[in-house]
C-alpha cells in the first residue's frame, strides 16, 4: 500500500516496503514489478517451503502479520507488513525468514540483496520492538534504543527454482543502524507529503466550486445525484438503476470526484468496454476546467507495446532494458504528471517511446499518481491482471469505485475463476517446441504429450460413462459434469516447473524468446487451472468436454461472490450502474455486495412516452426447435420493419449463428444493409458506425448481436438511430454450463430458470432498446418480434413504464404497422 496520512489526527501508515530504499529497489531492475518466477514461481516455491517447515517444526509459522505503532516528532507511525516465515531455533531464539526464489545456479546481486535483507531485519525489529512494548506495558514515544534488543536472528532463505537446493544466508542485525534510516525514510516521506498537501488544498477548493457541468439536471439527474451523495457520507455502496440516456455517468461521477477530491479518495472508473472509458473520460474532463486533478484512462497491454512482439524481457526488448534508470534519467512521468490533467493513451505511448520506455510500464507508474483511473474490469478484479493496489491484502478504504454497466460484472467475474485446459492446446505446444529439435525441446514437447493424453483419457472415460443414458441427444451431449483427474494434475506441478525454468534459461542464453509461445501459455494455463481447482468449493462445478478433436478439463465459478465482494467490500463505496438491475437482490448477492451496506434505487424513466412505440410482435417464435422454420418469415418481417422506417434501423439477434441464418434470407430492402461479424474489431465497428453517422450516404440497416458492441454501451445521438427490433428474448444458450448455474440458482434462489437464463436474456434485450430513446428529444420504435414477449416470466422483465396501461397484450401488433402509424403521427 502506499502511505496512508491523516493529518488531523496525524497518523501516518505505512506499509515495511514503504520503508525500503526506493532507488534500491528501483536497481532490481524491470521484472520487480512482475515476471514469471516472481508471479507464478516465486509463490508455488513459498508454499512448498512453508508447507514442509509446518510439518518438520512446531513452531514454525507462515505469513506472520505485524504491526508495530510508536510516535515520532508529533506523528503517530503505524507500520504493518507479514513476513514470511518464523521459527524458534533450538537455543530458543526467534529466527525471521525472507524466503526468496533464485535462478539455477544464480547469485543475487548486491543490490538485490541488500533489499531483501533489510526486509528481514525490518520484521525482526518490529518483532523485538513489540515484545519491549508488552514487557513495560507503556506506549512507545521514539523507536526505544534499548542497547540489549530480545534475542532474534534474520535470515534469508534462497531457493533454487526448478530444484532442491535451499541456502540461508544469516543477516547482521543492527537495530541502532536501521532505526536511524527508518527515522531518514520517515522524515523523507512527511516533507514530501508535506509538499503534496499544497496540492491537495487546491483540490479541495476545486472540489468545493465544483459545478454540474450543465445548466440544468434533466430528469432524475437530481435524484441519483443524493442517492450517490448519501452512499458516499455512509460509507455504504449502492446499486443503481436508471434509464440509457438519462445520464448516469455524468451524475454519478460528480458527487463522487466531489467527495474524492475533499477526502483525499483515489477514484477508479471500471467499464467492461472501451466506448464506456471513451464516455467517462469526457466527463471526467468536462468536469476538471480548472486542471486541478489528475484523470487517466488504462489500456491493454498488448495495444500499449512499442516493440515490433510483446516479449516483456530486458534482455529482448529495448524498452524494458534499464527501464527504472530511464524512467528516472528521463523524468517522463513526472512531465506528463505536471503538464496533462487528463492522460489518454495515445498520449502516454508518444511520450514513453520517445524516452525508449515501456509505455504499459509508465502508464501503471501513472496510475499510482493521478486522482482518477478509467480503466477495464480487469484491473479491478482479473486475479492474474488486477492492478498491484488491488491485491488480496491491499488497502482499499481510501478507494471509490463506480462501476459502469455492473450487470457485466457477474459473467465477467465467473470468468476470471473459471480455468480449462485443452489437450489440443497441449499437442499444439508438443509440436511446436519439439521442432527446436535438442534434447531439451523433445523432453518438453513428451511432457505436453503427457499432458494431453491425461486430459483426453479423463474426457473420454467420463463421456464413455456417462453418455450411454437417455441425455445422449441433448445439447450439451459433447459434456458433463465429472471427477477431474486432480492428483495426476498435481504430480505433473514439479515437471512443469522444473521444464518451465529450463526453456527459459535457454531463451536467455540463445535469445530465442517469442510472443505467443505455446509452451509458455501451456504453462499458463496449467497453472491457473491447478490454482482453479485450489480455490473449488460448493459454488463451483468441474467439468468435461469433447468438442471434435479437442478434449478440455474445465473449472466452472458459479458464483463469483466471494471473490468480487472481497474487492468490493474493502472500498469506502462502490456505486454500481446500469439500466438493468433487476431483481436487485441477484445482482447484489452475485456480486458479493454486503447486504447490510448496500442500498438499491431505481430512477424512473423520465422520457415521454409519447416518443416511443413499443410493439410486440407474436406472429413469430425463436426458440431453439422453432428457428429453422421462422428464419424466412423474421428475414421478411426485418426488411418490412426497415422499410418503414424513415432512417438507420438496427436488429439484434441471440447469437452470430442466428443473424447469419436469417441474413440469408433477407429480401431486398430500400436500406444498405450492414452485417457485423464475430471476427469485427475496433476498425470495422468505427466504419459501421461512421456509416450511420453519414448524412450523404444512403439509410442503414445493421444487424448485429445483442450483448455485442453495437447494443450495450455506444451512443446513437439525434437521428443517427430511429428504430430497433430485437429479435427474441436473447436467452443464453442451452450448454452444460446453463445447466448447471439453472441447478445452483434454484437452490440458491428458487428460481433456476428465470436467473440463469431469462434474466440474462431480458437484460440483453432491454440494453438494446436502451440504445434508441437516449434524450426528451428523441423518438422512435422498439420492436420485440417473438410471442414470448408476452408471457411470464418474459413480460415481468420489461420495464415498467412500457406495460402502462393494461400491461404486454397492449402492446402486440405486427412491427411494420406500428412504424408506419408511428413515423406518420410524428411527421
Amino acid at each position: 500500500m502506499a502511505p496512508r496520512f491523516d493529518f488531523d489526527q496525524l497518523i501516518l501508515n505505512l506499509s515495511v516496503q514503504d520503508l525500503l530504499d526506493q532507488q534500491l529497489l528501483r536497481s532490481l531492475g524491470f521484472a520487480n514489478r512482475g515476471g514469471y518466477e516472481r508471479m507464478w514461481l516465486g509463490q508455488a516455491i513459498h508454499s512448498r517451503y512453508q508447507e514442509a517447515a509446518l510439518e518438520a517444526d512446531p513452531s514454525y509459522r507462515r505469513e506472520v502479520r505485524l504491526e508495530y505503532s510508536f510516535h515520532h516528532r508529533g506523528w503517530q507511525i503505524r507500520i504493518q507488513g507479514r513476513l514470511d516465515g518464523l521459527r524458534r531455533d533450538p537455543d530458543g531464539v526467534l529466527v525471521v525468514e525472507e524466503i526468496k526464489s533464485v535462478r539455477r545456479g544464480g547469485q543475487l546481486p548486491p543490490a538485490t540483496q541488500e533489499i531483501y535483507e533489510r526486509q528481514a531485519l525490518l520484521y525482526a525489529w518490529m518483532l523485538t520492538r513489540n515484545a519491549e512494548q508488552t514487557e513495560t506495558t507503556e506506549p512507545a514515544t521514539e523507536p526505544a534504543a534499548s542497547p540489549a534488543p530480545r534475542p532474534m536472528r534474520a535470515e534469508l532463505v534462497l531457493i533454487e527454482i526448478g530444484g532442491d537446493a535451499i541456502e540461508r544466508l544469516p543477516v547482521s542485525v543492527d537495530f541502532r543502524a536501521l532505526e536511524a534510516g527508518v527515522k531518514r525514510r520517515i522524515n523523507g516521506l512527511i516533507r514530501a507529503a508535506e509538499g503534496e498537501r499544497m496540492a491537495v488544498l487546491a483540490r479541495q477548493e476545486t472540489a468545493a466550486e465544483l459545478e454540474f457541468p450543465y445548466p440544468t439536471p434533466r430528469p432524475g439527474q437530481a435524484e441519483i445525484i443524493a442517492a450517490v451523495e448519501t452512499a458516499l457520507d455512509h460509507r455504504e455502496h449502492l446499486l443503481l438503476e436508471a434509464a440509457t440516456g438519462i445520464g448516469k455517468t455524468v451524475s454519478a461521477l460528480y458527487p463522487v470526484l466531489r467527495y474524492c477530491l475533499t477526502h483525499s479518495k483515489r477514484l477508479f472508473v471500471l467499464t467492461a468496454k472501451t466506448l464506456q472509458q471513451e464516455m467517462a473520460m469526457t466527463v471526467l474532463e468536462m468536469l476538471n476546467e480548472r486542471g486541478t486533478f489528475r484523470s487517466l484512462r488504462l489500456r491493454a497491454k498488448a495495444k500499449m507495446c512499442a516493440n515490433d512482439q510483446v516479449i516483456c524481457h530486458e534482455e529482448y526488448c529495448p524498452y524494458a532494458k534499464d527501464y527504472y534508470l530511464k524512467l528516472h534519467t528521463t523524468g517522463v512521468t513526472g512531465r506528463l504528471i505536471d503538464e496533462y490533467p487528463s492522460l489518454m493513451p495515445d498520449l502516454i505511448y508518444a511520450a514513453a517511446k520517445r524516452e525508449e520506455v515501456c509505455p504499459f510500464e509508465v502508464s501503471l507508474e501513472l496510475a499510482e499518481r493521478v486522482q482518477a483511473t478509467v480503466c477495464d474490469y480487469n484491473y479491478g478484479f482479473d486475479p492474474y491482471v488486477a492492478l498491484s493496489g488491488f491485491a488480496a491484502d491491499a488497502d482499499l478504504s481510501d478507494t471509490i469505485l463506480v462501476i459502469d454497466e455492473v450487470h457485466n460484472l457477474v459473467g465477467r467475474g465467473r470468468g476470471y475463476y473459471s480455468p480449462q485446459l485443452s489437450a489440443a492446446a497441449a499437442r499444439q505446444a508438443a509440436e511446436s517446441i519439439s521442432r527446436g529439435g535438442e534434447r531439451l525441446h523433445l523432453r518438453l514437447g513428451k511432457l505436453c504429450l503427457g499432458l494431453a493424453k491425461l486430459i483426453e483419457e479423463a474426457v473420454d472415460d467420463a463421456l464413455g460413462a456417462l453418455f450411454d443414458s437417455d441425455d445422449s441427444g441433448s445439447s450439451y451431449e459433447r459434456s458433463a459434469e465429472a471427477q477431474l483427474p486432480q492428483e495426476a494434475l498435481w504430480q505433473l506441478r514439479p515437471a512443469f516447473d522444473s521444464a518451465f525454468i529450463d526453456y527459459l534459461e535457454y531463451q536467455r542464453e540463445t535469445k530465442s524468446f517469442r510472443p505467443d509461445d505455446p509452451f509458455v501459455t501451456l504453462y499458463f494455463d496449467f497453472l491457473r487451472f491447478i490454482n482453479g481447482l485450489l480455490h473449488s468449493d460448493e459454488a463451483f462445478s468441474h467439468c468435461v468436454e469433447a468438442a471434435g478433436e479437442d478434449r478440455r478439463l474445465k473449472v466452472l465459478c458459479r458464483d463469483p461472490s466471494r471473490f468480487l465482494g472481497a474487492v468490493i467490500n474493502r472500498c469506502h463505496s462502490v456505486i454500481g450502474l446500469s439500466a438493468t438491475l433487476s431483481p436487485p437482490e441477484f445482482y447484489r448477492d452475485l456480486l458479493g455486495f454486503q447486504q447490510g451496506r448496500t442500498a438499491s434505487i431505481s430512477i424512473p424513466n423520465p422520457f415521454p412516452a409519447e416518443n416511443r412505440r413499443v410493439v410486440i410482435d407474436p406472429g413469430v417464435a425463436t426458440t431453439y426447435r422453432e428457428r429453422p422454420s421462422n428464419y424466412e418469415p423474421i428475414a421478411h418481417k426485418l426488411a418490412q420493419f426497415s422499410d418503414a422506417v424513415p432512417g438507420n434501423c438496427l436488429a439484434l439477434f441471440p447469437s452470430y449463428a442466428f443473424l447469419a441464418e436469417v441474413a440469408a434470407q433477407m429480401p431486398a430492402t430500400k436500406k444498405r444493409v450492414l452485417l457485423q461479424h464475430r471476427a469485427s474489431g475496433d476498425r470495422e465497428r468505427e466504419e459501421i458506425l461512421d456509416h450511420l453517422r453519414s448524412v450523404l450516404l444512403d439509410d442503414v440497416f445493421l444487424l448485429a448481436v445483442a450483448g455485442g458492441v453495437f447494443a450495450e454501451g455506444v451512443d446513437y445521438p439525434g437521428d443517427m438511430l430511429r428504430a430497433v427490433a430485437v429479435v427474441g428474448p436473447c436467452l443464453p444458450g442451452l450448454t452444460l454450463e446453463q445447466k448447471l448455474l439453472r441447478e445452483y440458482y434454484e437452490e440458491r434462489f428458487d428460481r433456476g430458470f428465470e436467473y440463469a437464463f431469462v434474466v440474462p436474456g431480458m437484460t440483453r434485450v432491454v440494453q438494446a432498446a436502451g440504445r434508441l430513446i437516449r434524450s426528451a428529444e428523441d423518438t422512435g420504435v422498439i420492436a420485440l418480434l417473438d410471442k414470448r414477449f408476452l408471457r411470464r416470466p418474459y413480460r415481468d422483465h420489461l420495464p415498467a413504464d412500457w406495460l402502462a396501461g393494461n400491461g404486454a397484450r397492449e402492446l402486440s401488433g405486427i412491427a411494420a404497422e406500428a412504424a408506419r402509424e408511428f413515423f406518420a403521427a410524428d411527421s
